[in-house]
């Protein structure tokens, strides 16, 4: 058997109570003493993760020896699920050491690295006779592979740290073989005497001082260099939701990053309290090369959570780059492109944009959108269409989602992927999210009237709406006045709005659950963490991503990731709607796998207000 070569990797403690609540909850559907995460080692498999039943004979930290007789060594090899129904009557597994300790009935599935190569297993195990059920079995793949995912990502980061060691002592021994250490010195004490005209709390110089100091510098050398607009995306959102005093320390924190990631004759300054600018000369032809070092250390030195005053924040960030004199010959034409490099990295959420000319393009569509979009309101472009939802037992009508839809007289039909990022990021969703609370709400009311009085209506919530303290008052005036009851209407998030304060989030939602209303978990299994959402927060209803639908028929894994999702939903005792149904077959999939609420193109596509009310009202 090969051992896997990542065996040094601390796990997270993060991922590992992820890891904790899949063995625990898996432990109790199936009604087992003991579930556990093994991870192999070059010479043992040792216990990762275990659950907490009193009759769990294992602990975490707990090893055998792989020259023992092993049913995990056995499912790493055959790369296979092992079931075992009973190592009591099985000459091969009667003597294996969970055996001796009680545990006689094993089913096992490999965990594996991205890489291919083996982290250990996912087993669970009783201390009778259990051939385990296939909703047990899928519940077990479903959590494998989010194992997997959480390994995923841990790869990936162990790669681009081992790629920026790497860079880093490359460029380390170049330095000290540079003849020049003298001027470097020179040119680093020149740029701490400049900065003394600087920002209060970061010591940075601002713009004015960074134009001189690139007009003295940089145009007059006539070398070539770079200039990086660091931009922080998220901090106006950390200063409303956490408060001033936690967005300077943000502001600090980078400034000091700053001054441990880039080398020492790089010249940072302070732009606005989000906006960071870095120039890098260098006199030899490897700019680019040295550039890329700054960079791929800046994406990784800037990755990690902020804790301050009990808070933990990401943050999130995008960096333009503009080169002289390839991109602008004077300090204003750079500026500007670096800017323009950002705001364009900002919108497609890259880490980095080197400037191109067709950006500047690209960008002015971008802001004639926006412009467009801060009228449509008055000019009332905005309107709600909805699609149906069937109830799964009987193919009944009982409720709608209301969705967003824009038509504007110069771009005509825009779609909500095009304009709803422009509305979050320009702080115009919380009146536009408004719009939609009163529209959907009073045409329930109307719909209601007419005889449905069980009909709902689903509304999709914004994180920026969920962050004004005002939105659960807003929501439960409007049902006063249009007379519709909460149980009448449904509020759908998705996992960014957990991006930020958690807390503040979880606090908003109990009250709006405390008034009744159905809260939905939308694109249920995209992230590795939902598992860990669900337990938390007060949701009613998930919602399987139509990405898991598609190719329903045909796909064995979108058909146990589906099945085992339900299952997982029935036992907490939550309605799974399955978004994306064109075809008969993927809905009776949905029957059969016990999901409760149908929706799309099969059964209705979105329609306006009109034709709904036409075709499945009256």
């Amino acid at each position: 058997m090969e051992s896997e070569n990542y065996s040094d990797l601390d796990i997270p403690i993060e991922m590992l109570e992820n890891w904790q609540g899949l063995i625990e909850h898996i432990a109790n559907v199936a009604s087992i003493p003991t579930s556990l995460i093994m991870r192999l080692q070059p010479e043992t498999i040792d216990v990762c993760v275990t659950n907490r039943h009193p009759k769990n004979p294992l602990h975490v930290g707990d090893a055998e020896s792989l020259n023992g007789n092993l049913m995990c060594k056995t499912v790493i090899d055959s790369q296979k699920m092992l079931i075992v129904d009973n190592a009591l009557k099985s000459q091969l597994w009667c003597d294996n050491p969970d055996a001796k300790l009680g545990l006689i009935s094993y089913c096992g599935l490999p965990i594996n690295w991205p890489t291919g190569k083996a982290f250990g297993t996912i087993c669970m195990l009783d201390n009778k006779e259990n051939g385990y059920t296939d909703s047990e079995r899928q519940l077990l793949i479903l959590f494998k592979n989010m194992v997997e995912n959480s390994l995923t990502i841990l790869y990936q980061q162990y790669v681009l740290e081992e790629k920026v060691k790497k860079r880093t002592a490359e460029l380390e021994q170049v330095n000290l073989q540079l003849t020049k250490a003298l001027d470097k010195y020179a040119a680093a004490e020149q740029i701490i005497e400049q900065q003394k005209y600087s920002h209060d709390l970061t010591g940075f110089p601002n713009i004015h001082e960074l134009e001189k100091q690139f007009n003295a510098n940089i145009i007059a050398s006539d070398k070539p260099a770079a200039l990086v607009h660091l931009r922080i995306t998220n901090l106006t959102q950390i200063r409303n939701n956490l408060g001033l005093e936690y967005s300077q320390h943000i502001t600090c924190y980078i400034a000091d990053k700053l001054r441990q990631l880039c080398p020492v004759d790089t010249y940072l300054a302070l732009l606005s309290d989000d906006d960071f600018a870095i120039v890098y000369q260098q006199g030899n032809d490897d700019l680019s090369n040295e550039l890329m070092v700054i960079i791929n250390n800046l994406i990784s030195g800037l990755n990690e959570a902020v804790s301050f005053a009990g808070q933990k924040v990401k943050i999130t960030r995008c960096m333009g780059i503009s080169l002289y004199p390839e991109h602008g010959t004077n300090f204003l034409e750079l500026m500007h492109n670096t800017s323009v490099s950002a705001s364009e990295c900002q919108l497609h959420n890259r880490d980095y944009q080197v400037y191109d000319a067709s950006l500047k393009a690209e960008l002015m569509d971008r802001f004639q959108l926006e412009s467009q979009l801060m009228h449509a309101l008055p000019n009332k472009e905005l309107s709600l269409h909805y699609q149906p939802l069937f109830d799964v037992a009987n193919e009944k009508l009982i409720g709608a989602e209301a969705l967003l839809r824009w038509h504007n007289p110069l771009l005509g039909f825009v779609g909500p992927d095009q304009f709803i990022p422009v509305a979050e990021e320009s702080g115009m969703m919380i009146e536009i999210g408004y719009f939609v609370l009163r529209s959907a709400i009073k045409q329930l009311a109307s719909w209601q009237v007419s005889g449905n009085d069980d009909f709902f209506v689903a509304v999709n919530i914004s994180p920026l709406q969920l962050a004004d303290p005002i939105l659960v008052d807003t929501i439960e005036a409007l049902l006063e006045t249009h007379n519709v009851k909460a149980t009448s209407l449904e509020i759908e998030i998705t996992e960014n709005v957990f991006l930020g304060n958690q807390d503040g989030v979880l606090q908003v939602l109990r009250r709006i659950d405390a008034l009744g209303i159905r809260i939905a978990l939308d694109d249920f299994g995209t992230g590795y963490s939902s598992l860990s959402y669900i337990h938390r927060f007060p949701f009613s209803t998930v919602k399987i991503d139509r990405s898991f639908i598609a190719n329903l028929e045909t796909s064995s894994v979108n058909q146990h990731l589906v099945t085992a999702i339900i299952s997982m939903a029935n036992a907490f005792d939550l309605k799974v709607v399955a978004e994306g149904i064109e075809d008969k077959i993927q809905a009776n999939f949905i029957e059969n796998a016990g999901g409760h609420i149908y929706q799309g193109y099969h059964f209705g596509r979105p329609v306006n207000v009109d034709d709904f009310t036409r075709q499945y009202i009256l």
